[in-house]
């Protein structure tokens, strides 16, 4: 009798973990963008190639002439985030975003940008914009329509590069 009142015990201790974890709420996993050389059509008053909607981080390079429009949007727990701009060839103006959302539009060449820690609005248009993203979210690319073949590549969550779109294409970040 002892040695079955033993066995459960022994049973049951180990098998407390296995329901606990089995009884936790599932985490989406975070995903990750990668645009390298791209170009739209238009210039910073054509198309965005890059439209992004992330919790998580954007880090990103403009080579040649680009505007990216940054908007932290509001998340928990990120009161002192923010985006940072760094060009000696950049220009900043304030934005809106549905009228009631704040953000910055920065314009120029040759200049790095980061967010990163909070939930972000990202539009980026122009041309040489390599980009970098992290989290969850939802991204439009889009390419040009004359340099098909040149217009740049993007990969998400891990898969293989592909051309940019001639047309907007939207795809989820992460959550798989």
């Amino acid at each position: 009798m002892r040695r079955i009142v033993v066995s459960c015990a022994v049973l049951a201790v180990l098998t407390l973990p296995a329901a606990a974890t089995a009884r936790a709420p599932a985490v989406a996993k975070p995903g990750f963008l990668v645009v390298r050389q791209a170009v739209g059509d238009g210039g910073v008053n054509g198309h965005p190639v890059v439209m992004l909607i992330v919790q998580g981080f954007v880090l990103g390079r403009v080579s040649r002439e680009a505007q990216v429009k940054i908007v932290q949007l509001p998340s928990v727990g990120c009161e002192q985030c923010g985006p940072q701009v760094v060009g000696a060839d950049v220009s900043s103006t304030a934005i809106k975003y549905r009228r009631r959302f704040s953000g910055k539009a920065y314009s120029g060449s040759n200049f790095r940008f980061r967010a990163q820690g909070g939930l972000y609005r990202v539009v980026v248009r122009g041309s040489g914009v390599y980009l970098f993203a992290g989290g969850q979210g939802q991204v439009t690319v889009q390419g040009s329509s004359v340099y098909k073949h040149a217009d740049g590549s993007y990969s998400v969550d891990a898969a293989p590069f592909r051309s940019l779109p001639k047309r907007p294409v939207t795809r989820k970040i992460g959550g798989g």
